[in-house]
């Protein structure tokens, strides 16, 4: 985690690496990575990468988030996945969440799946490898990162404006086995 986190720091808890997150000048894709208290870590989890794409991406018309109360602000993301990680940086587990997590934008899993190819960390914040990195595994895993979507699309259905249930923090989840992934790309 030495790439992500400042040098010889240790990660405070719930704060952004980067700061103001990394986001591309190219893409607007973005991301930030933050550890929870230790006792809502999943098994061997340092923290988690929370990953964006711009609001630009999206039509308006397939948006399913509850309107903006007067005088309430939202970034203008969409978040499609957060992925878990050891202390070494391996990935352990992808996960998608509910709306009120990142208050953020919620769209339905075939919109993201039509936008997830314009991932791009190019030119962001934060270190240039993990930034390589993440826009490769999320080319890696988009098969993967689309099933999850549709899970949390059905974990979210009939809920009244989706992505609102304070109940539903996690909407769907799956352990990574990093090596399958690449061998599933190769063949």
């Amino acid at each position: 985690m030495r790439l992500v986190l400042p040098e010889g720091s240790e990660p405070e808890q719930w704060a952004h690496y980067p700061p103001d997150d990394a986001i591309s000048p190219v893409a607007g894709s973005r991301y930030f990575y933050h550890c929870h208290p230790p006792e809502e870590r999943g098994d061997g989890e340092h923290g988690h990468f929370h990953l964006f794409l711009p609001l630009a991406f999206f039509a308006e018309e397939d948006c399913q988030s509850a309107p903006l109360e007067d005088g309430e602000d939202r970034a203008r993301v969409v978040h499609f996945a957060a992925l878990s990680v050891d202390m070494q940086g391996v990935p352990l587990q992808l996960f998608t969440t509910n709306r009120w997590v990142t208050d953020e934008w919620l769209y339905p899993a075939d919109a993201i799946a039509a936008a997830l190819d314009s991932f791009d960390l190019q030119g962001a914040d934060g270190d240039a490898l993990v930034n390589q990195w993440l826009t490769a595994f999320v080319a890696l895993a988009r098969p993967l990162i689309i099933d999850l979507l549709h899970l949390r699309d059905a974990a979210l259905e009939g809920k009244g404006w989706p992505g609102e249930d304070r109940a539903i923090e996690i909407t769907s989840s799956t352990p990574l086995d990093l090596q399958a992934l690449l061998d599933q790309a190769l063949s």
